[in-house]
């Protein structure tokens, strides 16, 4: 709906750049790599909950520390998560942009720290350890300066 909004949210809360403006679409990304096109509609309506439709877009940090730097920033800017989980194989928190879309910002676990149930990786949904995340920040490195380079959208 507001277009410039929501842009800016990206770019201050999430950390993604404005790559170009075409009509009445916003490109943001990492890299000059688009990630998210934003679309100015103002006769969108907010989507019915009880709907299907997305449940979130899930932006994939290059690791641990870079998810401990967002953490740093969602902390220092009073950045409202609605819920923060380790799913064994993922670190991953949770918000929600002003016009009701869901985020995920996540980093991989290592692929070797991954556990096994069989021939099954093993996933659940736990309490994520916010403090041991943090903890892998570099000293002298933890200010978030913006969505890091080798970021994706890891899945919707």
């Amino acid at each position: 709906r507001d277009a410039e909004s929501l842009a800016a949210y990206y770019r201050d809360v999430i950390g993604l750049q404005e790559l170009s403006r075409t009509g009445g679409t916003i490109t943001l990304g990492a890299a000059n790599r688009p990630l998210l096109d934003i679309e100015a509609d103002a006769a969108a309506k907010p989507d019915d909950p009880r709907s299907a439709g997305l449940f979130h877009t899930a932006f994939l940090l290059p690791s641990r520390a870079d998810l401990g730097r967002w953490i740093n920033h969602a902390i220092a800017n009073n950045i409202g998560i609605d819920g923060a989980s380790d799913h064994l194989v993922s670190e991953a928190l949770y918000l929600t942009d002003p016009e009701g879309n869901g985020i995920e910002i996540y980093s991989d676990r290592r692929h070797e720290d991954w556990k096994w149930n069989g021939d099954k990786i093993a996933m659940a949904t736990e309490r994520l350890n916010i403090s041991s995340v943090v903890a892998d920040v570099p000293a002298g490195n933890a200010a978030w300066q913006g969505m890091p380079d080798n970021s994706i959208i890891g899945h919707v």
